[in-house]
């Protein structure tokens, strides 16, 4: 693969479980559900049980390391706000000989079945056979099962309630500075998350960051270090709109996207896929199929200079060619029949230089963002066995690609072509766009 530095792979997902998939093509036959269904009821009773807590994800992660004979080395990275481990699970090294690739799921604690499917994609690693090692003797893959386990690990009225955002309480002072410092335009003060079928707000009552708009592009930043140099320029930043928001890189406050920095910066890694949750789309005027999944290859859409050293970073023009051709293999994986699984369109455009898919592109990582239907709160369980497969099968294609080149074949306006969002469907209320 002709690139600039030796090839690493990311994928993060927030969508990833069931069964692997195997040469059968009868998992792709036509959906027999509601063009955009089913959906949840108001007060119906949502049932999280058949998710893996966050001790049962460490005690599966431990059986798979034992199982796979060496194959797999399951090493504690860092550790949540909450005191949770948070977990690598490393197939290969950091061999610049070799493609890399990071797998990291579950940012948004809600966004859940992501971290399922990681944990079976690395069993299927585990036990080898052809694929497998095909792909491990070419590909290095490093998954982050779950990077927010105390969203995930969330109770609201004494039951499980999965919510987007971390656990960590904007305390100015304790950093070092004013005490009326304005928080991060990405922290949730209240500690809220919307409601069953996205109707109302629960407010939980423990504030929280969302832990994707917590990056910088620059690894080595260390916002202890510029508040010791000059707190009041931290926090003119944070006190003034225009360098607080969405459209900045953030100054790294959470445990968790430090840890997933340092992390990143070890891999060194070329091409990074993370997997969320969304809302519902129908995929045209003219098609009604349920959209299973948006993709996106480009993550800033102009150069982000950062107020501290003064560096400009942009995109490398090859790192977005081949984060197109990641995606067109993605794309092309799930287009079997005219089922639901092919129903596929771009997540809308983003500049998120604190994103972070958009601080690792800004390092010449190419990079590609699954993004699958529903949330914990709209689906509940429904579709899961379908959903998963919608995240598995492209990040699969992608492991294979790069095991064998293939992804040098890969078209980018394969990419291009893909239909824009539209026609977004609310859930239970009217399905006509």
């Amino acid at each position: 693969m002709k690139k600039k530095k030796a090839l690493g792979y990311i994928i993060s997902s927030g969508f990833l479980a069931t069964c692997l998939l195997g040469s059968s093509t009868s998992i792709f036959a036509e959906s027999t559900t509601t063009p955009n269904g089913p959906w949840v009821q108001d007060e119906q009773n949502l049932s999280f049980a058949g998710l893996m807590s966050n001790e049962q994800m460490e005690a599966k992660l431990k059986q798979i390391e034992k199982s796979s004979q060496g194959k797999m080395v399951l090493e504690q990275f860092g550790t949540s706000n909450d005191g949770y481990p948070l977990y690598a699970a490393k197939f290969g090294n950091n061999d610049p000989n070799k493609k890399r690739v990071l797998i990291y799921t579950q940012i948004h604690g809600n966004e859940t079945l992501g971290t399922e499917a990681a944990v079976e994609l690395m069993q299927k690693l585990a036990a080898g056979g052809t694929e497998a090692d095909n792909i491990l003797n070419k590909v290095s893959v490093w998954f982050v099962p779950r990077i927010n386990p105390d969203g995930t690990a969330n109770q609201y009225e004494g039951k499980p309630y999965p919510t987007r955002y971390s656990h960590q309480t904007w305390k100015p002072e304790e950093l070092g500075l004013p005490s009326d410092t304005k928080a991060p335009w990405y922290y949730n003060a209240e500690g809220s998350e919307r409601g069953q079928n996205n109707e109302g707000t629960v407010v939980y009552g423990i504030p929280g960051f969302d832990l994707n708009r917590d990056f910088h592009p620059n690894y080595d930043f260390d916002l202890t270090e510029e508040i010791k140099k000059d707190p009041s320029k931290v926090a003119e930043i944070l006190n003034q709109k225009a360098t607080n928001n969405g459209s900045q890189a953030s100054l790294v406050f959470s445990p968790e996207t430090r840890s997933l920095t340092k992390l990143v910066k070890e891999l060194n890694p070329d091409v990074a896929i993370d997997l969320h949750h969304r809302g519902f789309n129908r995929l045209s005027e003219e098609d009604n199929r349920s959209v299973s999944i948006q993709l996106l290859a480009q993550f800033t859409t102009k150069p982000y200079t950062d107020p501290f050293s003064g560096k400009t970073y942009d995109i490398d023009p090859e790192v977005l060619t081949l984060s197109k051709k990641v995606n067109a293999v993605a794309y092309e994986s799930l287009q079997r029949g005219n089922s639901s699984y092919g129903a596929i369109q771009k997540y809308p455009t983003v500049n998120y230089p604190g994103s972070g898919l958009g601080a690792i592109q800004l390092n010449g990582t190419a990079t590609m963002l699954i993004e699958i239907k529903g949330q914990t709160q709209t689906l509940g369980q429904k579709q899961n066995g379908m959903l998963k497969e919608t995240a598995k099968v492209p990040v699969l294609a992608v492991l294979n690609s790069l095991a064998d080149d293939t992804i040098e074949n890969s078209d980018p306006a394969v990419y291009d072509a893909i239909p824009e969002f539209s026609f977004p469907v609310n859930p239970g209320g009217d399905h006509d766009h």
